[in-house]
């Protein structure tokens, strides 16, 4: 990891203070472990598979639970120990997700953070799945204790915490999960529908049943081997309040769209324009809604002027039933409040980050020498904490073409490897990086990191050279002409335009206008512009994108086996580069890709799943369906230094999380 830690002695030698570095997040000189969950672990056949449990302390005795003032002050809820679950079923948080102790923290206090009008950016960090990840793949119990597997992989028995209650008081039970399942997946009214992870090796979705309060069951009609991983990274929740959805639910299967949507208003205090966007708002971003009772550590306040995502503020304040203490018995989370200002720009987060309007954030390589110069100009001291990142390249700086795109020439033209590689040579990449991140970053391709599943140096270099008349060469290998205006046509002197597209808040545009002087110095004529997201979402779902540059799914992750979304063709609706294609459109190495990871879900044992996994990074290898220009650099994460227990040395990834892996309910505020 001696390459990701370049950044870091830039950052200090310009700020001329070598002695800031046991600030920094403190040993930074580990490896992060990347393993990839499903390929390198030990075997998982079913006979082998352990029931997870938490590596910890027994639970303290009842008499020795305590809250937060901030709940004891409102005075509504009773005495701690019967908002827990069962004594012998409270998850005890003691380790964080690299298995480092946690110090035992004090209650109180704010985050302080910025934000950009909800969904994810508030939603992972707090998010609580059946079962979660550790930093090292590994699968933990969370709001699930425990799972049972048979000896052929097809029924999965899951143990629920007695006890548990939402975040309004009312019981959690194992009803929660199987009604969840049986009506709003198996009846997509949440827009998502019925996930991979649940369904068997012909497709067929699983079979969910509740068992007892505590207890339910997954069957599948053939072996399904990684379903708890795969469960963790594709639904993660698996449950929603039937106590509070299941009228709006009923009025939507019955067609009574006035009445749900009437319901959902009550419900949330907005009136959502048909029954499509009141089932995908509530029941997937159902965090972003006060009212909703949910398992996380936070919920969204009720109180106006703090309870819409889209405003200019906005709190989320602490679940009184939540159902972890740390080890000395003080019900989770520590801090009261997570609070969120909303800016408009890059330039104004990091502004209130060093003021210290905000406690943390995520930063540019670039912007750390200005952090780490704050303390010494401003006495805000922050300390800034590496991960590993897990996408191919810089994610600002990939191009996905749509292989799968309609137009039958630029079907053929995309698909042709010569384009490809003259799309991605004919740019000067060391120039590019310079340019766009003021030297911090170097020229890259579309491929795994160092440390991660897949990388080898040959693949990072693959058509990274800088050769515009090889470039050219290959352009007209690939089937275009030079027109009489000096741009390439196709053969059949029909105009080639390459029209790219970006989401708007990405801020794509600087990188395209230099793009475009090195695609027009090539003989290619492109055409860009930004839209909303919504927008962008639409378009994807419909196949209709010809190429995006800063995409909203980056292709890579860290593992190809359990989320195949970003890497395999058909597995998810927002990837540009294959857009719409799936097994019965696709052809040549991006159908033996689609063939192989059919191929893994049937495979049991590790040495099969590792060589399969093996061959599917070959073919993206071989065929580089994507272009990165940029390589990809460690996640930095600038946090104010009155917030402990924050981890250093995790792993950036969608399978993890994002911020969710850092757990921020075991966080405090010390000042």
């Amino acid at each position: 990891m001696v390459k990701f830690k370049k950044w870091m002695s830039l950052a200090l030698a310009t700020v001329m203070c070598i002695g800031l570095l046991a600030a920094c997040g403190g040993d930074n000189s580990k490896t992060p472990d990347t393993q990839a969950p499903g390929t390198t672990t030990p075997d998982t056949t079913p006979d082998t598979t352990p029931d997870p449990a938490p590596d910890t302390p027994e639970p303290p005795a009842a008499e020795g639970y305590s809250e937060s003032p901030f709940i004891t002050a409102l005075g509504t809820y009773g005495a701690v120990e019967d908002r827990l679950p069962a004594a012998d079923d409270i998850m005890v948080e003691t380790v964080n997700a690299a298995g480092e102790p946690l110090e035992i923290g004090t209650f109180g206090g704010e985050l302080k953070r910025s934000a950009g009008g909800g969904n994810w950016d508030a939603g992972k960090p707090i998010e609580e799945g059946l079962f979660r990840f550790n930093t090292h793949a590994e699968i933990e119990p969370n709001v699930a204790k425990s799972y049972e597997v048979n000896d052929d992989a097809t029924v999965y028995t899951i143990h629920l915490r007695e006890g548990m209650k939402w975040s309004d008081g009312e019981p959690f039970t194992a009803e929660d999960c199987v009604w969840f399942y049986n009506v709003v997946c198996l009846n997509k009214l949440d827009s998502k529908g019925v996930r991979n992870c649940h369904k068997d090796a012909n497709g067929d979705p699983a079979v969910v049943e509740k068992v007892d309060d505590t207890t339910f069951t997954v069957t599948f009609g053939t072996p399904k081997y990684d379903f708890i991983e795969a469960l963790t990274v594709d639904l993660k929740w698996h449950y929603a309040p039937k106590h509070i959805f299941e009228d709006i639910c009923q009025k939507i299967l019955d067609g009574d769209e006035a009445g749900a949507i009437a319901a959902g208003k009550e419900l949330t205090g907005v009136e959502f324009s048909d029954t499509g966007a009141l089932g995908k708002e509530t029941l997937y971003y159902f965090w972003n809604y006060s009212g909703i009772p949910t398992l996380n550590p936070y919920v969204l306040s009720t109180e106006d002027g703090k309870n819409n995502i889209k405003g200019e503020y906005y709190e989320f304040v602490r679940n009184p039933y939540y159902w972890k203490t740390d080890a000395n018995g003080q019900q989770l989370p520590y801090m009261d409040k997570i609070v969120y200002t909303t800016v408009q720009n890059v330039d104004q987060t990091l502004m209130l980050l060093l003021d210290g309007t905000v406690d943390y954030q995520t930063i540019a390589v670039q912007d750390a020498p200005t952090v780490l110069e704050a303390e010494q100009t401003s006495g805000t001291k922050i300390n800034l904490y590496e991960w590993a990142g897990a996408e191919w390249g810089s994610a600002a700086h990939q191009l996905h073409l749509n292989l799968g795109i309609a137009d039958e020439n630029k079907n053929a033209l995309f698909n042709n490897a010569d384009f490809r590689q003259a799309m991605s040579i004919c740019v000067d990449r060391e120039a590019l990086a310079s340019a766009l991140t003021d030297g911090w970053q170097e020229g890259g391709q579309a491929a795994p990191q160092e440390g991660t599943l897949g990388y080898s140096e040959e693949w990072s270099k693959k058509w990274t050279e800088y050769d515009v008349e090889k470039a050219k060469t290959l352009f007209e290998s690939a089937g275009l002409v030079m027109g009489s205006d000096g741009f390439y046509d196709f053969a059949n002197g029909s105009d080639f335009e390459l029209n790219i597209v970006s989401v708007a808040e990405l801020n794509a545009a600087e990188t395209f206008a230099l793009l475009d002087t090195y695609y027009r110095a090539a003989g290619i004529k492109c055409n860009f512009r930004d839209y909303d997201r919504s927008y962008i979402d639409n378009e994807l779902m419909a196949g209709s994108l010809e190429c995006m540059l800063y995409p909203v799914t980056p292709i890579g992750d860290v593992s190809i086996a359990l989320k195949p979304n970003s890497m395999v063709p058909g597995y998810a609706t927002n990837v540009a580069w294959y857009g719409t294609m799936k097994k019965d459109t696709a052809t040549g190495d991006l159908l033996e890709l689609i063939n192989l990871k059919e191929e893994l879900d049937k495979t049991a044992d590790t040495d099969g799943r590792n060589e399969i996994v093996s061959k599917m990074l070959k073919l993206h290898e071989e065929n580089q369906w994507t272009l990165g220009y940029v390589a990809a650099t460690p996640a930095i994460h600038a946090v104010n230094a009155r917030i402990h227990n924050f981890p250093d040395g995790l792993v950036w990834s969608d399978i993890y999380r994002d911020m969710g892996i850092a757990r921020c309910q075991c966080w405090y505020i010390q000042e």
